[in-house]
């Protein structure tokens, strides 16, 4: 798929001129421009939902789970999927299928939110309607040019229609892309509503609290070109970092006073269907097991990746024994998070084992294994499944209010508010001790499920201070925010590199993955190095 295929489809006005000055210029009647077209708010906001829908099969895991130490690809073989090992690994070329498909994916975002904010200025209909679409729009569009920024440096910065007369197009530098999108994400909190402001019928539209905390995740991750010796090195980015740290602390302590958001009671809830766009819920992408308007599926692709292969599933993003082992046992959230070598119970069934599921230990060693771990987060109960794999009425959870309370933590660490900084994270542990067994931990409760006491559940507070604080808050993330996409981030803009599968290639790499082949040719773009 090309870079910038256009999806809405534009019909040039055809002007009718004559050299008689006593000629009247004729409009062709029947045509219609994108400014016609986006008038209409039904009309816009269609244009406004094929930006949410393009999002949907962002696959979040790969990059965030398996390209770090929290998991490996999985499959039923090394050669199953194995454009992700390769990706997990730095060993990638530009050929690479994963590395297209998450590039063209944006891409694809980015045309589709360019089509509504730039055609929308002109519109007539309410004006508090048209600055919410585009504010949506905006967020949508900052969302994919921050999931292209870590992963591939300096990308192009495409703001409007392309031609396919240009035939060339530069890469603009990363210190451009981040203030694109903290512009984006600035007018979208100017514009958004509240959460409790929205309509039921807008339930998943993004919020103020949701644009808000985007933000804070663009903060964080651009300290890492301060922090990371191999990003500060290539990037050519400087950051003021204590200003970025001030304005996560700004803007996570307006969501915590908003009153909009809490701690769900229980954590075993946040991923099964009650906890879906919950109390902690800032923002998710919906899904449903039906096809939209424009024959695109909207349920989720993923979730069929990370089950039990002999039991309904692929078998992908597995857990590492480093990630288990960092869980107290009497964590509440390891069992909650994990499912498998040591609990075998999902939804009261015991699980069995593909003896042939092969994992990677190192970069010249394969091994079989009999037995593996998997994500419970995003499990399902037999009854639940859809017999399309690839259609589950399952929402990606993308943002919590915990991920909130834990960057204010850290932001409060670097103002040298310690005390507070612990309150935070004790807040985040007490739920994790008051919590439960997942649902259906009862071997045999095959309907019915309950939430079953986890007996002898016990998270301490965090007492430490100075760095031993700053480890901790680092810790307590991976620990709660486990095999939701975020652990590679946290990584590498914490510049922890020697934790990667693969120190070595992403150094040599400058810490990027390869632009797709077909983009480099056809738009002359300069590949990143070692590719």
């Amino acid at each position: 798929m090309k870079l910038f295929k256009k999806l809405t489809v534009l019909v040039v006005i055809i002007m009718f001129s004559a050299c008689e000055s006593n000629l009247t210029d004729l409009e062709n009647i029947g045509t219609q421009t994108a400014a016609v077209y986006y008038n209409d708010p039904v009309n816009a906001l269609a244009g406004l939902n094929s930006c949410y829908a393009s999002i949907q099969d962002d696959e979040f895991f790969v990059f965030g789970d398996i390209m770090s130490d929290d998991a490996i690809k999985g499959g039923s073989n090394f050669f199953d999927w194995v454009d992700r090992e390769f990706l997990r690994t730095f060993t990638a070329n530009s050929g690479n299928g994963a590395v297209s498909g998450t590039w063209s994916l944006m891409y694809r975002t980015i045309v589709r939110c360019n089509d509504v904010i730039n055609a929308l200025p002109t519109a007539t209909f309410d004006e508090d309607l048209k600055q919410r679409i585009l504010a949506e729009a905006k967020f949508i569009r900052a969302y994919a040019y921050f999931k292209l920024v870590p992963l591939f440096g300096a990308v192009p910065l495409v703001t409007r229609d392309f031609t396919v007369e240009k035939l060339t197009l530069p890469r603009s530098p990363v210190t451009d892309i981040y203030a694109f999108i903290k512009q984006d994400l600035n007018d979208a909190i100017d514009n958004l509503p509240m959460k409790s402001e929205y309509a039921a019928s807008d339930l998943g539209r993004v919020t103020k609290g949701a644009a808000q905390m985007l933000k804070v995740r663009v903060l964080i991750q651009e300290t890492g070109y301060s922090n990371n010796t191999v990003l500060a090195a290539t990037a050519g980015h400087t950051v003021d970092v204590n200003a970025n740290w001030n304005e996560v602390y700004n803007l996570t302590n307006a969501i915590i006073n908003s009153g909009e958001y809490a701690l769900a009671s229980n954590y075993a809830t946040i991923f099964e269907e009650e906890g879906e766009n919950n109390i902690e819920s800032i923002f998710e992408i919906q899904h449903k097991q039906t096809n939209n308007e424009w024959g695109e599926s909207v349920g989720n692709t993923t979730i069929v990746q990370m089950g039990n292969r002999d039991d309904w599933g692929w078998c992908f993003n597995l857990p590492t024994d480093a990630l288990y082992n960092t869980f107290l046992s009497t964590d509440p959230r390891l069992l909650n998070t994990i499912y498998g070598q040591e609990f075998e119970v999902l939804y009261g069934v015991a699980q069995v084992w593909d003896k042939q599921l092969w994992t990677l230990t190192d970069d010249s060693t394969k091994e079989y294994v009999t037995k593996t771990r998997l994500n419970r987060k995003y499990a399902l109960a037999k009854e639940d499944r859809s017999g399309n794999h690839n259609n589950q009425d399952v929402n990606k959870r993308i943002m919590r209010y915990a991920e909130v309370l834990l960057a204010h933590a850290e932001a409060a660490h670097f103002k040298g508010f310690e005390g507070e900084a612990r309150n935070f994270v004790n807040s985040v542990r007490a739920r994790a001790q008051n919590s439960s067994m997942p649902l259906g931990s009862a071997l045999g409760q095959t309907s019915g499920y309950t939430y079953d006491a986890f007996s002898g559940a016990s998270v301490p507070p965090v007492t430490s201070t100075g760095d031993a604080l700053l480890q901790d808050i680092w810790k307590e993330r991976r620990l709660e925010l486990a095999m939701e996409g975020i652990r590679y981030f946290d990584l590498i803009r914490t510049g922890r590199i020697s934790l990667l599968p693969n120190e070595n290639n992403y150094s040599t790499h400058d810490g990027l993955l390869p632009l797709p082949i077909g983009d480099v040719n056809t738009f002359g773009l300069q590949q990143n190095t070692g590719y």
